[in-house]
């Protein structure tokens, strides 16, 4: 016996075909279709939005590296302390690792490492001089794993940022 098919299944049908095309077109790195600049942002926002633009960089042998920050502040006599920027909260959490990501991104890196050193001050008001280091995971080849060789932690990026203290010259008088 033959069923046949609702306009609501066909819909559905329709979408998750649109899905699977979408996602394909990005894990090839193929332009799918040439939007108008109306539907352009909608297609890019669903893309990202479920993932279907990602790429599947996690497959071999385009894995992209695993990243981490860290902080080292050094106080006013000398005294030093590390900071890893993590929270109670895992949605800030969540947040700061997104950042993280946005991070290998070149023309973002400054800016970025300028706003966590201000973040650093903030949290850690005794501190007059932050070293921001962020640590990409190296993964060796399959050729050198199986002779032995092991993911490394090496240095992607490390800025140091001092605190400006204002001196009474730089000082602006206020009058009343």
């Amino acid at each position: 016996m033959r069923y046949p098919l609702s306009p609501w299944h066909g819909l559905l049908t329709g979408l998750a075909v649109l899905h699977l095309l979408l996602s394909a077109a990005g894990a090839l790195h193929v332009p799918l279709l040439k939007a108008t600049d109306a539907v352009t942002p909608w297609v890019q926002g669903y893309a990202q939005w479920t993932g279907a633009s990602s790429g599947f960089s996690f497959f071999a042998p385009g894995v992209s590296p695993a990243t981490r920050v860290s902080f080292e502040l050094e106080g006013a006599s000398g005294e030093r302390l590390r900071d890893d920027f993590q929270y109670d909260s895992s949605a800030v959490n969540v947040r700061m690792h997104s950042m993280l990501l946005r991070f290998m991104l070149p023309d973002s890196r400054d800016a970025l490492a300028q706003a966590w050193a201000a973040a650093m001050f903030g949290r850690h008001p005794e501190a007059r001089k932050v070293t921001v280091r962020v640590e990409a995971l190296r993964l060796p080849s399959m050729e050198a794993h199986r002779g032995g060789g092991q993911p490394e932690w090496t240095d992607a990026y490390r800025a140091v940022f001092e605190r400006r203290i204002p001196t009474p010259s730089s000082a602006q008088a206020v009058t009343p």
